[in-house]
């Protein structure tokens, strides 16, 4: 229906047969109904389109080992993966929280701390930073965001707490120290901070005749009598790479860490470690709760190759892609000082590749990285060993980075490899460097005559003990800050994190539960290192078999002694 047909032709029509006043009232109706019309039948689409839409599936249990672990059936409805927390024992006192103070006024523990600052109970932060639809969003796991409380659980007159570092070396661990200290010292007010030496182990174990434990204070008071093994200052610790308080893999017996701890009336437990380290600390809850002993343990998460699950970085992964980088620039000046120049860099990384990409994208000199997650292989017309020797002679150099674990993801050669595994149950990887380093030059001289000149640069050890840098030092600061913060607030059994560039409390069964974060072959940064490199993916065709040459060797080789063991036995037999 036309507005205009309805409001100006139609009344002229009927002129004949009404009066002027009603043909006005028809006129003005008939004007308003065009333009409800008009309104009706662009709003109807709308709804269709609404209509249309795809009903909201149910909500899935996922499997056991996934990437979010068992927490997401608590969360089908919604809700917030719970942290253990002594307040909610309703025996419990709460006790106020000396850096909250009204006004201008400075608190008790000379802190002035807002009490808009504190965070609420229901606050969360969500798992992913990205949602494909509001119905994904709906079903996103949710967990505790960190923070200070306006109530506490422990009393800061009668806390004691201890400190200790366990598993391999990694810039940052003197930062968390004397973060911890400073946090419980002087913005909570507690003056009885232990850390102990070597580990696990040294809760119980004793060293040169003496226990593993030792006072931590900010600084060293003036007239201290006591020996300087009994005390360490924390104040300049910061500075410097490596821990003060020493680690050490395994020795982890939690009857005896229990014992230890309630002798000495310890009540709060701050760990410093990866994931062997948080599986300790998951079986240390499971005795405490047995003996319902009311010890808060609180893990703060440690680890160079950043393959922690859920989390999304850790500290000391930057300050070792920093050296990474230095070490890398290094081999492109020995590549490009050679006619036939190779720079090959092994970096860290037992599982994951990440310090080896992200170093590799920082300096994008590199022509060629390796990391475990992605296959490739060594021989054959598409494979790494002829890609670099094609490069060589066109560039006249190239630049080679590779993680010490991608020996895994070699298809085609097997290299000799003990299974050993370190104290924390580590699998040690077989050393695929030295392969490279020797392999490349050999194939160059004897399937193309060339005379590579190959320079191996192994920074693995050289990555951990460097101080952190000042991005890494500012992560350490707020984790330090956070562990405390929930630790006096009554929570346990719990490690803090950043999770989407915000904090988070995650029950050590999710971190135990949960697959590492691994790079994916479609992953925008592996994507952004490819296009970076303008490498192949290593993959010769699928009739191409180049492990049954490659391997026949070492076969002939195990086939020769089986013969000369049996010949040894006959002579044997004969005499």
């Amino acid at each position: 229906i036309n507005a205009e047909y309805m409001g100006y032709i139609l009344p002229q029509r009927i002129m004949d047969l009404f009066s002027f006043d009603k043909l006005l009232l028809g006129a003005f109706a008939c004007l308003y109904a065009g333009t409800a019309l008009k309104l009706v039948s662009k709003i109807i689409p709308q709804f269709k389109k609404k209509s249309e839409e795809p009903p909201l599936r149910p909500i899935p249990i996922p499997r056991k080992g996934s990437l979010r672990g068992e927490e997401l059936k608590a969360d089908t409805q919604n809700k917030v993966v719970e942290v253990e927390n002594f307040l909610a024992d309703e025996t419990s006192e709460e006790i106020p929280n000396p850096m909250v103070s009204k006004g201008a006024q400075k608190s008790t523990a000379g802190r002035f701390l807002p009490p808009e600052c504190c965070i609420p109970s229901g606050a969360f932060t969500l798992c992913d930073r990205q949602y494909k639809s509001e119905a994904e969003l709906l079903r996103a796991t949710r967990y505790k965001k960190a923070g200070p409380k306006l109530q506490l659980h422990f009393d800061p007159n009668n806390v004691k707490a201890v400190i200790v570092t366990c598993g391999g070396l990694c810039p940052g661990l003197n930062v968390v120290i004397r973060e911890l200290v400073m946090m419980l010292w002087y913005s909570y007010g507690v003056r009885e901070i232990y850390g102990v030496k070597y580990g696990f182990e040294g809760f119980w174990k004793t060293s040169r005749d003496s226990d593993c434990w030792v006072k931590l204070m900010p600084d060293t008071p003036p007239g201290f009598t006591d020996t300087p093994k009994k005390i360490i200052p924390v104040k300049d610790i910061h500075t410097v790479g490596g821990t003060v308080l020493g680690t050490c893999r395994g020795g982890f017996d939690g009857e005896k860490i229990v014992d230890a701890l309630e002798k000495r009336g310890i009540n709060q437990v701050y760990a410093i470690g990866g994931d062997g380290t948080h599986r300790g600390l998951l079986a240390l809850s499971k005795i405490l709760k047995k003996r319902k002993s009311e010890i808060s343990l609180i893990g703060i998460p440690k680890t160079i190759d950043n393959d922690m699950p859920i989390l999304d970085k850790t500290f000391g992964f930057d300050s070792a892609v920093e050296v990474g980088m230095w070490a890398i620039q290094c081999a492109d000046v020995e590549a490009n000082s050679a006619e036939f120049g190779i720079g090959l860099v092994k970096l860290m990384g037992r599982y994951s590749g990440h310090v080896a990409m992200h170093a590799a994208l920082a300096n994008r000199d590199v022509n060629v990285c390796l990391i475990p997650e992605i296959p490739f292989e060594a021989y054959g017309p598409k494979g790494l060993f002829e890609y670099v020797i094609k490069r060589v002679k066109e560039r006249q150099h190239c630049v080679i980075v590779v993680a010490e674990g991608a020996a895994s993801a070699l298809k085609d050669v097997k290299l000799e490899q003990k299974l050993t595994k370190d104290p924390s149950g580590n699998i040690i990887p077989a050393d695929i460097g030295k392969f490279l380093k020797d392999e490349i030059v050999k194939y160059g001289k004897e399937a193309h005559d060339m005379d590579i000149t190959l320079k191996y640069i192994d920074v693995s050890y050289l990555l951990r003990s460097v101080p952190a840098n000042s991005s890494d030092k500012y992560l350490c600061a707020v984790l330090a800050e956070y562990a405390v913060h929930a630790a006096m607030a009554g929570y346990t059994n719990c490690t803090v994190g950043i999770l989407r560039s915000y904090s988070a409390l995650i029950p050590f069964e999710s971190i135990a539960s949960s697959k590492p974060h691994l790079i994916k072959f479609n992953d925008r940064n592996w994507q952004r290192l490819l296009q970076s490199t303008g490498q192949p993916p290593f993959l010769n065709d699928k009739g191409y078999s180049t492990f049954q040459q490659h391997s026949f060797t070492v076969r002939k080789k195990k086939k020769k002694k089986k013969k000369k063991k049996k010949k040894k036995k006959k002579k044997k037999k004969k005499k």
